[in-house]
């Protein structure tokens, strides 16, 4: 059986004057993309991936079967982005012995494409499994962290968060929900799949996602390990606790392109998780041009390369680079200043990243098209 290839184009129709976004996604059973996003309305990007079949044969049950805790289309506008921090010591290492996560991580992080999704309340919060609520918080802003500061927190690092009695020793949590959002209250019960909030950008966060994390009398618990596992192993455990289908759904995503686009002048971090180059209005006089591109869990080995070019075809910058060492998050791009007025036509930035072997090989292309009329 060879590799298995995921397409996911991101395409833009044209209706009464304004802009239709249409993301289709073309994906072989069983296998799962990396995410795609159009980043503006005269923007049409698209990705492909290429990973290794996923063999789930021999899993032990799991004692707590864990169904999606969002609603969300995995690998298209969702994806893990930090997993649980299985290193003891002041290092960190995720399930994969990779780089997505950071000291002391306790779950795992799901995030959500378009930060704009934030205000049409589009992302609901499911229940991962049966239980009893015990415990919520509802009132607290959708304000990045960095714009906030820590000190707003006062201890109250999850948010809004809704925390789910199972029995057994079994807790789940669920944290950084949108204020107002929360659907139930402390004694209620929620079976799997019921809706209990929605994704939101509250308490210690700088981006739009879902920080979930389960926990068997008082401890930490990988969901994509499970327990009793060599915690110095790579891969998943015998018996982790998300159902099969989850875990068909969320591959493992490293090396990720989280997101790519063109604007009209030098980007940085915080507009990017903000969406401040979700929609650039870009003109022929704009002074510069830039391709950036927003990458998560690089190894030590790793191959980047960035080719942009214009309207004509000509590369107006490029650069590659093998890294050098393991980094949670790689923020990059390359430009160049006008000297004139740029020519209209279609402009392309490609990004690539490949991991030529170990846990999480991979190969993915990024491909973002502008249109400067």
């Amino acid at each position: 059986m060879g590799r298995l290839i995921a397409i996911y184009t991101a395409l833009v129709l044209i209706l009464g004057g304004g802009f239709i976004w249409l993301l289709a996604a073309l994906l072989y059973p069983g296998e799962v993309s990396r995410p795609t996003e159009a980043m503006a309305p005269e923007t049409v990007l698209s990705q492909v991936s290429e990973q290794a079949p996923l063999d789930l044969g021999g899993l032990e049950p799991s004692p707590l079967p864990l169904s999606m805790p969002l609603s969300c289309d995995p690998g298209v506008d969702c994806w893990p982005l930090k997993y649980v921090d299985l290193d003891p010591s002041k290092g960190r290492r995720d399930y994969q012995c990779g780089a997505m996560t950071v000291d002391g991580h306790k779950g795992v992080d799901f995030a959500i494409s378009d930060p704009r999704r934030l205000n049409r309340n589009e992302v609901p919060v499911l229940a991962a499994a049966t239980g009893k609520v015990v415990g919520i918080r509802d009132e607290m802003p959708d304000v990045n962290i960095r714009i906030a500061g820590k000190a707003s927190l006062k201890g109250r690092d999850c948010g809004n968060g809704i925390r789910i009695d199972h029995g057994g020793g079994w807790v789940s949590q669920y944290c950084h929900l949108k204020r107002g959002s929360v659907a139930v209250k402390a004694g209620d019960t929620v079976v799997s799949g019921d809706r209990i909030g929605l994704v939101g950008l509250s308490g210690s966060t700088e981006f739009l996602h879902l920080h979930v994390q389960f926990e068997k009398d008082g401890k930490v618990v990988d969901p994509f390990v499970g327990l009793g596992a060599d915690e110095s192993a790579c891969g998943l455990g015998k018996a982790p606790l998300w159902k099969e289908s989850v875990l068909r759904s969320f591959r493992y995503s490293a090396p990720l392109i989280q997101a790519s686009g063109i604007a009209a002048e030098a980007p940085d971090t915080l507009g990017v998780s903000e969406g401040k180059y979700t929609d650039p209005k870009i003109s022929p006089d704009a002074p510069l041009l830039v391709l950036w591109t927003d990458l998560y869990g690089l190894r030590k080995g790793d191959r980047v390369s960035m080719r942009f070019t214009g309207a004509d075809g000509a590369v107006l910058a490029e650069t590659d680079w093998v890294q050098a060492k393991s980094q949670l998050r790689t923020f990059k791009y390359i430009g160049k200043k006008a000297r004139q007025d740029w020519p209209k036509g279609n402009y392309r930035g490609v990004v690539q990243v490949e991991r030529p072997s170990g846990p999480g090989k991979n190969h993915a292309v990024q491909k973002v098209d502008l249109k400067i009329d």
